[in-house]
């Protein structure tokens, strides 16, 4: 199969980043159920979706109609995943992070035809772990989306031992099909690649925070007007040569040595949590989100990414 084949897929998990996979799907043309235990998480899921892309048409994101993206998704209680899986060319599983659910769902998943391949958003666990008992592991392709999932633009894609290097080209060509940007992990490792670079510059965030350096406030200003303006469209290795190997050792050798000796949550975090000040979800986090509902932070956010999304996709455009 190739990614011409794929016509009708299956997005199984209606949360916040299920919403986000389907509505990429039905943006690149495709056919998709979503598939859910409840219903009400169904019209949710829904209600997320139709908001997302009338957000997607004001930014000039979308060349149709909102209206035929969202002609193209179908809703599946789960309690008839057979009806759901039926004639589906891709399968995506985006239940939450349990390791024993996953594994329960892809030994059902089993029962697709050998030549449909199954896709796992799951962000810690391995392939290897989440293939226990199934009869096909082989086809089982880790994809990793970013939150939000329907505007950042990357995906990692990693696989198991067992995994069929023709599924990982699949997997890979059907994400560029879609408008992402994969990176292969080519190593089994936690946190693949994205969440161990974010890991460390949190540790460090932290530990400034911790040790009085900063404030949570001028820590972001001082990233999102500095490295965080290039990254966008300069990665850290590009940067590297730009600024000069040797320059970039040198500073290496300086500072390395004084970065965080964290081995796990800052104390300032910690007490954060434990004040049940969670972030967005709770009203307050290293802000104070008081006034707000967490669907007008959220709505404000995607937002500011939307224009960014624009903006990326013109200077990364083929």
């Amino acid at each position: 199969m190739n990614t011409e084949d794929i016509k009708n897929v299956v997005v199984i998990g209606s949360g916040i980043m299920g919403a986000g996979i389907v509505q990429n799907f039905a943006q690149a043309g495709i056919n998709v159920k979503v598939s859910a235990r409840r219903q009400e998480s169904l019209d949710n899921c829904m209600i997320l979706i139709k908001a997302n892309i009338n957000q997607f048409n004001t930014h000039g994101l979308i060349d149709e109609k909102p209206s035929a993206i969202i002609g193209r998704i179908e809703t599946v209680l789960a309690e008839n995943l057979d009806d759901a899986i039926k004639d589906c060319d891709f399968a995506m599983e985006t239940i939450p992070e349990n390791k024993e659910a996953k594994q329960e769902l892809l030994v059902k998943l089993d029962s697709l035809p050998d030549n449909v391949v199954i896709g796992s958003n799951t962000s810690s666990f391995t392939i290897n772990d989440l293939t226990t008992g199934m009869k096909t592991p082989e086809r089982v392709v880790g994809i990793h989306y970013f939150n939000p999932a329907h505007i950042i633009p990357a995906v990692e894609i990693h696989s198991g031992d067992k995994t069929n290097p023709e599924a990982i080209g699949l997997a890979r060509d059907l994400m560029k099909k879609v408008g992402k940007k994969p990176a292969i992990v080519k190593k089994a490792m936690p946190g693949f690649i994205i969440n161990r670079l974010t890991g460390a510059l949190y540790k460090e965030a932290s530990y400034l925070i911790d040790q009085g350096v900063t404030t949570p406030e001028e820590m972001d200003e001082a990233v999102k007007g500095s490295f965080g303006f290039r990254l966008a469209c300069l990665g850290p290795m590009e940067t590297e040569d730009m600024i000069g190997l040797d320059t970039s050792a040198f500073v290496s050798d300086r500072v390395f040595g004084n970065l965080s000796p964290l081995t796990g949550a800052s104390d300032t975090l910690k007490a954060k949590v434990e004040k049940g000040e969670t972030g967005i979800k709770a009203g307050k986090g290293w802000y104070d989100y008081s006034g707000k509902s967490e669907v007008e932070v959220k709505d404000e956010i995607n937002q500011r990414l939307l224009i960014q999304l624009a903006v990326f996709n013109k200077q990364n455009k083929k």
